[in-house]
């Protein structure tokens, strides 16, 4: 294969998946090889949510042009001073009963539902268990305890705490009723209901924190400003095709709109908040 054929390639990467459903990505990968007209590819990443801290990330490497990862890898990166990296200046919008139609997403608290007439608020939890993905995680730790400080608690308001290692086994948690209650991506709960629609019923949203920072979509500095550009204003216009809504709108997205850098400011001030607090975790 020749050099310029091999540059015509649109190389991606997911890190959010199996928590957000890769058929979301693989439909983002379709649709920019149609704007494109590239030939793309898309690597399925499960182990990170990002590139990892310890390793040569793909774009100092140039092993990937198109990223989707946590916001929390996007800021490390950028706080490195990675010169490899550009922000995609779009978000998506994924639909949430609290959302008004912004490039954000929500820390879902739910509960099992047997148990809705018990629990009604996160007053009633306390000192039962609380799961949740990672310590580092924004949607699954850090914002519950921002939410406890402004309630003059710590982690020891809950009885135990449980770092189950990924939001879809938070969910499976609560499901087991191995912990009383736990803190989830919104994105990936409603992944988790469209693929399982059978346990609709067994599950129950006692609130929902945030607004918080959309996944980060971000370019490798190598792609030329003309075909950045022609991505970013691809995504922009995705719901103007009725073929391309549709799938947006079967995988629970509206569309996308426009975001810049000071978007993650809310990760930030989440973080600052909370200070030296951390949660401390019990395995199973």
């Amino acid at each position: 294969m020749s050099e310029s054929k091999e540059m015509e390639k649109l190389r991606l990467v997911t890190y959010l998946s199996p928590g957000i459903p890769v058929e979301i990505f693989e439909t983002f990968m379709n649709y920019q090889e149609e704007v494109t007209g590239r030939d793309a590819y898309l690597i399925y990443e499960s182990r990170w949510s990002g590139p990892p801290a310890d390793r040569t990330d793909p774009f100092t490497a140039n092993e990937v042009d198109i990223a989707f990862m946590e916001s929390t890898d996007y800021l490390r990166l950028v706080k490195h001073n990675n010169k490899f990296i550009e922000l995609c200046g779009v978000g998506p919008v994924h639909v949430h009963p609290k959302n008004t139609g912004r490039p954000v997403y929500y820390s879902d608290i739910i509960i099992n539902a047997r148990n809705k007439l018990k629990y009604k608020e996160l007053h009633d939890l306390r000192g039962h268990t609380f799961g949740f993905s990672s310590r580092n995680s924004v949607s699954g730790s850090v914002v519950m305890l921002e939410q406890l400080k402004k309630l003059g608690q710590d982690a020891s308001f809950f009885g135990k705490v449980y770092e189950s290692g990924s939001h879809l086994a938070s969910i499976r948690s609560v499901l087991d009723s191995d912990v009383d209650v736990a803190a989830v991506d919104s994105n990936v709960l409603a992944g988790f209901l469209r693929s399982h629609p059978n346990f609709k019923d067994d599950l129950h949203v006692i609130s929902s924190l945030g607004p918080l920072p959309t996944y980060a979509i971000v370019f490798n500095t190598r792609l030329s400003e003309k075909l950045q550009s022609q991505i970013t204003k691809g995504f922009l216009g995705m719901t103007k095709s009725m073929k391309w809504n549709a799938q947006l709108q079967n995988h629970g997205i509206s569309g996308f709109l426009p975001i810049d850098s000071s978007h993650y400011d809310i990760e930030k001030d989440l973080k600052t908040a909370i200070g030296k607090l951390s949660m401390s975790s019990t395995y199973y």
